[in-house]
């Protein structure tokens, strides 16, 4: 169980908790009245299946190299994105 514990990251734990969430929300839409509802739900359910892909990903690259690198470079990776987010911010104004 403590080893389990040591290696999350971050595109682990994001991907988890959008797995949840997604099902969660596709349950609500499919369950819904209308066919617009349904058909929500249903490309919610396929929208995870790229989320599966990146955690699997995640996984083999974390038994490769381990946590402590893949996680600096996922941070790298979400500090990047963040950049260029502020940047368009400031460009935009």
């Amino acid at each position: 169980m403590n080893n389990f514990l040591k290696n999350w990251t971050l595109f682990f734990v994001f991907g988890i908790l959008s797995i949840i969430g997604g099902i969660i929300y596709a349950i609500i839409l499919i369950n819904g009245y209308s066919a617009p509802d349904k058909l929500m739900g249903i490309y919610v359910l396929f929208c995870l299946i790229p989320v599966l892909v990146i955690i699997l990903i995640d996984r083999f690259l974390v038994k490769k190299f381990g946590n402590q690198k893949v996680n600096k470079v996922q941070f790298y990776f979400l500090g990047f994105i963040l950049f260029l987010l502020v940047l368009r911010t400031i460009v935009d104004l």
